[in-house]
């Protein structure tokens, strides 16, 4: 019988596929997957049970994926903007044999959408990588057998179902890695902190962003690393190649994995590279097919956008109320700090590599005259680094109090993600200029649920402490769960 419910919703979705947003009585994508989503958890939930196990026991690479999908859905919001170039570049491909935005020209010069393409460029070209939009093509290939590209809320839907989809599998693929160095138990908690307590719920699957696809990449590259054999260093290399052609802020990674594989691991150094080749040559190929020139097309855009060194972008990364690390994802200070742990570890000689990878990730991003990131949710440039973080933190032994410590601040962290996913982000989101709104702590996600110009100002006073309160206990279950399930069997 559970298969019934199971094929239903998944026929829903498929005909949602087909319909887009054209005609009524069906739903639209994001809800059909939500449907088949939690109808698929529910499924797994029961099979388990009906054998005696936990949803998490291990293996539990789909609970995850599932627990945190059916999340990222839930929001039935899009949370995007720079999604746009990538949610109709796919039907480029598929109709039009084209990774330019030229079938397109028409909606990006008569809308608002400037800052997506490359001025005076021909064929019209997207200002970030193309990589995204062919990584989405299975989610498309339906909409685009059944017509052409469907209205704004159509190409929403399509750009948040592959947003959450690849975000979803980067979770999985976090727990593998968790997996080989870490019992069942914790490699969950680890890959679930991944996946709910950082920009994974907020900002990469809610829009084809260009972070999803970079996260899957670092967590297939952190599962390669830690394995030993040349189909793992080519997994590796493949991973950060993948991530680095999503984004290129990414190359600090990938780097320090080549060192790695360079001085320690030199016959695997092959293996690696020939992973990575790829992702990197199908950038490659794509900037001379279109430029003519082995660059990016958007080198000279991005290039611009870079000045000297600040300090209060330093200081704003990291402990700002609106842009703050340690304010928004603060569980990831175990995996900064198991990183740290390892640094004299003959048998984690990765280690020291990627910690360095993260601050020179944090000096990149104060020379960027747009670090505050225009329409964002706090530091949304670490979220690939969450994944290396997050499988890092598996390899902690941690006792009562530190197992109390990750506790709380999982829950404080998956809180925090969640105010994001369900309600719209806070601040002006201006790139420039925006560091008059840096220490106001009234604009933290929290506070902000309080204010009269809040998400909810246009509830009386009374019923916005009641939603904050009611997030507040969620966080608080959510903590109370994490402690006692990360307790040693």
């Amino acid at each position: 019988m559970t298969s019934l419910p199971l094929g239903l919703a998944g026929t829903l979705f498929l005909v949602s596929l087909c319909n887009a947003s054209r005609l009524r009585g069906i739903p639209p994508p994001w809800t059909a997957a939500l449907i088949l989503s939690f109808v698929a958890l529910c499924t797994a939930w029961r099979s388990r049970a009906a054998r005696g196990r936990r949803l998490l026991d291990e293996p539990a690479h789909l609970p995850v994926a599932l627990l945190c999908l059916t999340a990222y859905l839930a929001t039935m919001r899009w949370h995007g903007g720079d999604d746009i170039p990538n949610s109709l570049i796919p039907f480029g491909i598929l109709q039009h044999s084209t990774l330019s935005l030229e079938p397109f020209r028409a909606k990006f010069e008569l809308e608002t959408l400037a800052d997506f393409r490359i001025y005076r460029s021909d064929p019209l070209l997207s200002i970030f990588s193309v990589f995204p939009a062919v990584l989405a093509l299975p989610a498309y290939l339906l909409p685009s057998l059944f017509g052409g590209p469907p209205n704004d809320f159509g190409l929403h839907n399509l750009s948040k179902v592959s947003g959450a989809l690849i975000t979803a599998l980067s979770a999985a693929a976090v727990y593998a890695a968790c997996r080989r160095r870490a019992d069942g138990r914790w490699a969950a908690l680890c890959a679930l902190a991944y996946g709910l307590g950082t920009w994974s719920w907020s900002v990469s699957s809610q829009a084809l962003h260009s972070h999803g696809p970079a996260q899957l990449g670092a967590a297939l590259g952190m599962l390669g690393l830690l394995g030993e054999d040349d189909k793992d260093a080519a997994l590796a290399g493949l991973g950060f190649a993948l991530a680095m052609a999503s984004r290129e802020d990414s190359v600090f990674f990938i780097v320090a994995a080549g060192l790695y594989y360079l001085l320690h691991r030199t016959r695997r150094l092959p293996a690696f590279l020939a992973g990575a080749a790829g992702p990197l040559l199908f950038n490659l190929a794509y900037w001379l097919w279109y430029t003519g020139a082995p660059k990016p097309p958007y080198m000279g855009a991005q290039g611009g956008m870079f000045g000297v060194f600040r300090t209060d972008a330093l200081a704003g990364l990291l402990v700002s109320p609106t842009r703050g690390l340690l304010w928004f994802s603060p569980v990831l200070l175990f995996g900064v700090w198991a990183l740290a742990d390892a640094w004299r570890d003959k048998e984690r000689r990765w280690a020291p590599y990627l910690l360095t990878a993260g601050p020179m990730l944090l000096a990149f991003l104060c020379f960027r005259t747009t670090w505050t990131g225009g329409q964002t949710f706090g530091p949304r440039y670490f979220a690939m680094a969450a994944a290396v973080w997050a499988v890092a933190m598996s390899q902690l032994r941690l006792g009562d109090r530190g197992r109390a410590a990750f506790a709380v601040l999982f829950a404080y962290s998956a809180l925090v993600h969640a105010v994001g996913a369900f309600f719209p982000y806070p601040g002006s989101f201006s790139t420039v200029g925006a560091e008059a709104e840096l220490w106001r702590w009234d604009l933290h996600p929290l506070a902000n649920l309080l204010r009269d110009a809040g998400p909810m100002g246009g509830l009386p006073a009374g019923v916005r402490l009641i939603t904050l309160l009611g997030f507040l206990s969620a966080g608080a279950w959510l903590g109370r769960w994490a402690y006692r399930f990360s307790r040693p069997l």
